[in-house]
């Protein structure tokens, strides 16, 4: 069908661009006593323009919250780094060795890179640190800058029909589904994003996530809250995520918004044993899909989940940034300890 066939309603949107779940969320649970949290923000800005490279600014903190519901801060990092217009690291500042600075000089963030990250182990590099878990985030943060250039110029940019090449990448990008039928019609990919509330209305504490930059017009946010509690022999784990935009006036659209909750084995490996998500904002409808797969991964031991979701949800049976969520209870064990420890 070409572009000229599609009809297009009052609203400007044609049959093929109905949006995603819009059911932004608008409250966080505060973390119980024990919980340890780990909060992740990325702020990624055009560097100077989107398609000449970008400069990511990035935030993590880990908190314990004690008895009496006092947090007190565990670590905290923060990095900033810029990427040209190939992907290439040109520039490292913040909390790192030395060794692992000049690690990631002129490493691409691009495909292979988190293979590449875990070879700075023997540089400085922790793996289930906060800087890495910083670091981690590279490639898709630079994926999602790519949304950004669509919604800043949804007026110039180009919407002719043509094949879609992200088919088969995700849920959302199945063949057949409503991302390629847009892009094969020529209608725009994008419909306008749903109002996300600042983070800091959506806590009942100041400290519960951590300081972040000034919002910045034409930026994207990506923000991240894991908790890990003990009851007895069980994890409890929450987590949140969300990618955002901002636009010229400061008002911020969410574009992708995850919660999880799950729970693990405190024992023997620490088997994942329930797990539910709820896809509240996505791009298209028929990302939601991908959750349908989750409960593949019960079972699997929280110290092996990036590889089970690797193999289990891969191509049209997860969701890109999903996948990204749920490759993150990788730092539950990590956590775990530290509520141990604490």
């Amino acid at each position: 069908m070409s572009g000229s066939a599609v009809p297009i309603r009052e609203d400007g949107h044609g049959p093929e661009s109905e949006p995603g779940p819009r059911d932004v969320l608008t409250s966080l649970p505060s973390p119980a006593p024990g919980t340890v949290r780990r909060t992740v923000s990325l702020e990624v800005t055009p560097g100077p323009t989107w398609d000449r490279g970008l400069v990511v600014a990035a935030t993590a903190r880990d908190l314990l919250v004690g008895p009496d519901g006092i947090g007190r801060v565990l670590d905290a990092r923060e990095l900033t780094v810029t990427l040209d217009a190939t992907s290439q690291i040109t520039g490292v500042s913040g909390d790192l060795p030395t060794p692992v600075m000049d690690g990631l000089a002129g490493m691409s963030a691009a495909g292979g890179f988190r293979a590449r990250l875990a070879t700075l182990v023997e540089a400085g590099l922790q793996p289930y640190s906060l800087e890495s878990a910083l670091l981690d985030d590279l490639p898709t943060v630079r994926l999602i800058s790519g949304y950004a250039v669509m919604m800043e110029m949804a007026g110039e940019f180009p919407h002719s029909a043509g094949p879609s090449p992200m088919v088969g990448v995700c849920a959302g990008w199945a063949p057949g589904a409503s991302a390629d039928r847009r892009v094969r019609s020529g209608i725009p990919l994008l419909t306008p994003l749903p109002p996300a509330p600042a983070l800091a209305s959506m806590t009942t504490e100041a400290g519960e996530f951590h300081a972040e930059p000034a919002a910045r017009a034409g930026s994207m946010r990506r923000r991240r809250i894991l908790d890990v509690v003990r009851h007895g022999d069980a994890l409890a784990i929450f987590q949140y995520f969300r990618d955002s935009h901002l636009d010229p006036a400061l008002r911020e659209g969410a574009l992708h918004e995850y919660v999880v909750r799950a729970t693990a084995s405190a024992v023997d490996g620490l088997p994942l044993t329930a797990i539910d998500v709820e896809p509240r904002v996505l791009p298209f409808p028929e990302c939601p899909l991908a959750s349908r797969h989750v409960p593949d991964l019960l079972g699997t031991s929280l110290h092996e989940i990036t590889g089970t979701v690797r193999a289990r949800l891969p191509g049209t049976r997860g969701c890109t940034h999903l996948n990204d969520v749920l490759r993150f209870l990788r730092y539950v064990p990590a956590l775990s300890s530290l509520a141990s420890a604490g």
